[in-house]
């Protein structure tokens, strides 16, 4: 076995080990708010390791993330939504779908990257119309579930935005490209993932969902857990994912 493959295998190996750990160790990769209410993390070490490892190796990933889901639902279940994540097209499919598709945007980008003039001014204003949409709407959507008074928490979550944005355009100020391209995908991935498992919910347990979720409501819940979850996840992965990846590059230089 030579060098390039040993250091892959050690590196697939601590990933999925760093997965498992953050799957089964309460409150770090699933941060629950209430029955209700989590924010899923795990899928950031899921990201930094496509990054770092070849794209053929990401599937596996994906496998280790959604076969965690499927365990820790069977034995260890917190929100009511854990039974249907024993179903593993709930569980582990959408999870390997979305590191394909993330090595797979990471791959676009840097298609975009040599076919087009200047490509990091349109994904930085991408990222950042991104941010706004996810920031705003996420608030919008908490204010109506708790009740909290929307002229000051909105200001507050769009003052939030500014500050992203500027942390964003001070992270990419550099010749490197991938400064730009690496939080696109971090967040777009994010967005695909919360998508994916959602849509598989929806389709291989109907039945399950309907019976905390009306039919006529299903639609506007789907949207809120986007809205909310999905889009303050895609922007979480950005501001914790972007600088550790960056910090490991550094490190593993030869």
């Amino acid at each position: 076995m030579n060098r390039r493959n040993t250091r892959t295998l050690t590196l697939l190996s601590v990933f999925s080990a760093i997965i498992l750990l953050m799957t089964f160790v309460p409150q770090i990769g699933y941060i629950s708010f209430a029955p209700s209410v989590a924010m899923t993390l795990i899928h950031i070490p899921v990201l930094i390791g496509v990054f770092l490892l070849p794209k053929k190796y990401s599937w596996i990933l994906g496998l280790v993330f959604g076969l965690g889901s499927l365990i820790k639902a069977a034995t260890a279940p917190v929100g009511f939504l854990d039974p249907a994540f024993v179903n593993p097209l709930v569980s582990v499919l959408p999870r390997v779908i979305f590191a394909i598709v993330a090595a797979w945007i990471f791959e676009l980008f840097k298609l975009i990257d040599r076919k087009i003039k200047n490509p990091d001014v349109y994904i930085f204003g991408f990222v950042s119309l991104l941010t706004i949409f996810a920031i705003f709407y996420a608030s919008k959507a908490i204010v109506d579930l708790a009740g909290w008074n929307e002229n000051w928490f909105i200001p507050a979550a769009l003052f939030v935005v500014g500050l992203v944005i500027m942390a964003y355009y001070a992270f990419v100020r550099h010749e490197d490209r991938r400064r730009t391209m690496i939080p696109a995908t971090f967040l777009i991935s994010t967005i695909v993932h919360t998508v994916v498992v959602l849509t598989c919910l929806v389709v291989f347990e109907h039945a399950f969902i309907l019976q905390y979720i009306p039919a006529e409501g299903l639609v506007n819940a789907i949207y809120t857990t986007t809205v909310t979850n999905g889009l303050i996840e895609a922007v979480l992965a950005v501001l914790i994912g972007t600088p550790i990846l960056y910090g490991l590059e550094k490190v593993m230089k030869p």
